[in-house]
């Protein structure tokens, strides 16, 4: 492995754990048990990991440096992805649902977005 390789890695593990731990409070703040809430603990790590490798795929890290048009293309699927969550979060304003549940959609529909980007990334090559 090379150092790039190596720090992507730690990069996206570090995410996962912040990530992780991000979405335990959530949950425990919307009064879930502790023991209930690993599994949201558990899916904001996910996230992490698919949202960051992901990117780290379009920007093609592992193959060296990206060229300044995979760069724009990341920068515009991430700011579309971006305006999805925010869609999503404005959706569910005024709703029954809880502000951790509203956050848990935000993230999944960025999520979501920014794997139908990966998806078109690597069509398109």
């Amino acid at each position: 492995m090379s150092l790039l390789q190596v720090q992507v890695l730690a990069f996206i593990l570090v995410a996962a754990f912040i990530a992780a731990f991000v979405g335990h409070r959530l949950a425990v703040a919307d009064g879930l048990p502790a023991e209930a809430a690993l599994g949201w603990a558990g899916l904001s790590a996910a996230a992490a990991v698919v949202d960051l490798g992901v990117l780290c795929s379009a920007l093609e890290l592992l193959r060296g440096g990206p060229s300044p048009a995979r760069i724009g293309a990341t920068v515009i699927g991430v700011l579309c992805a971006v305006a999805v969550a925010v869609v999503a979060y404005g959706l569910t304003d005024g709703s029954a649902v809880s502000r951790g549940r509203r956050w848990c959609i935000c993230a999944g529909a960025f999520s979501m977005a920014t794997a139908v980007f990966g998806v078109v990334a690597n069509l398109v090559g």
